[in-house]
């Protein structure tokens, strides 16, 4: 047991509460035991409180008590009204399930076909506005909204295209992907079963990786690795 000249002053013992902590126990003049809120700082601490330990360590709350409140269950979506209905969501969940920009957004948004795909799109939507235009020409109907409609799906082709283009220009590997990450890592990997392959000691092994670690965090290494993909 401590010896009075021992004990940890007040000070010591807010030292040692956690800077996470959102309540500590405390002792009030009263001898009540109780958990102040110091969310906002040590000061609703009062001078008479004294501080509960645990051991050594203050008694300490991370978290407001009380049950966390559970989050609602998205509501269930109401069944078709008839039979009809029933065939159309079918069929427009088939219609999702075989897009060609879904299924490549879901497998592989990274690649260079995703910008194609939207490409693609873009201009389905532009021919279908065109079809549209005509077809109301030549009934006599209104077409400006159309035109206007067809105006903005062309410019959001001709965006995407330069997009594209700018892709294609600057065609280098995405090093901060997590792709080539993934692939990096495998080919250490492969390089350090290599080497113990190879019966060099593993002390040895690491320590090519140390150095290869330090050469790679060098602020140079990467501007100059880009350089070399650019390279003819």
């Amino acid at each position: 047991m401590a010896s009075p000249q021992n004990k940890p002053s007040r000070d010591d013992l807010l030292a040692l509460i956690p800077p996470d902590a959102k309540r500590v126990k405390v002792r009030t003049e009263k001898g009540h035991e109780k958990y102040r809120d110091i969310s906002d700082g040590l000061d609703a601490i009062l001078l008479t409180d004294e501080v509960v330990l645990n051991g050594n360590t203050p008694v300490t709350m991370k978290s407001t008590p009380g049950r966390k409140k559970k989050l609602s269950p998205a509501p269930k979506v109401p069944p078709p009204l008839n039979q009809a209905i029933a065939q159309l969501v079918a069929a427009k969940q088939a219609f999702f399930d075989n897009d060609p920009l879904l299924k490549q957004i879901e497998e592989n948004a990274e690649s260079e076909d995703t910008l194609l795909l939207v490409m693609r799109g873009h201009a389905q939507e532009a021919v279908s506005l065109e079809f549209e235009r005509v077809e109301a020409e030549r009934n006599g109907r209104e077409t400006s909204q159309l035109s206007i409609r067809r105006v903005n799906a062309l410019k959001a082709l001709g965006d995407t295209w330069i997009k594209r283009k700018e892709q294609l220009s600057g065609k280098t590997i995405d090093m901060e992907s997590p792709a080539f990450g993934r692939l990096f890592a495998f080919m250490l990997d492969t390089f350090r079963e290599a080497m113990l392959a190879g019966n060099v000691p593993r002390d040895q092994a690491e320590t090519v990786f140390a150095r290869l670690s330090d050469r790679m965090n060098d602020e140079t290494w990467e501007t100059e690795a880009h350089h070399k993909m650019k390279e003819t």
